[in-house]
């Protein structure tokens, strides 16, 4: 019987509309579990903040922010108080295109849980997995 290896013989290259929902479910998914372990939310001060009714979670907000071409600021939770990192739209698509090269077991984001969109935020961030 023949036996085949793990050798490469070809890739492929998929492209894929990304869509609100799509950065909707990323933000959620970093904002309720996947990031909060090693990053915060600055929006002290932050006029585009103050909009947001009181039943409108962070992470929905945040949505409409990077959609509406603005930026989100994070601050560390890892002791450094002199880091932060400002995420915006393309930003968050450069994360996500990372995330699909470096990690393709875990780029369908109809599959993927808060760890994926953990991984998505730091490519977006850092280009690289830091933490975690």
């Amino acid at each position: 019987m023949l036996e085949f290896d793990d050798k490469s013989v070809g890739t492929v290259t998929i492209k894929k509309n990304i869509t609100e929902n799509d950065i909707a479910c990323i933000m959620v998914g970093t904002f309720e579990g996947g990031s909060n372990y090693w990053v915060g939310l600055d929006n002290k001060d932050k006029p585009e903040w103050e909009a947001k009714p009181k039943d409108e979670p962070n992470s929905t907000w945040a949505t409409k922010i990077l959609l509406d071409g603005g930026s989100i600021k994070f601050y560390s939770l890892e002791g450094d108080e002199d880091e932060d990192w400002i995420l915006t739209l393309d930003k968050l698509i450069k994360g996500l295109q990372l995330n699909c090269e470096q990690r393709p077991h875990d780029c369908d984001l109809e599959q993927g849980d808060a760890g994926t969109c953990d991984c998505i935020l730091q490519y977006a961030l850092f280009g690289e997995v830091v933490y975690g």
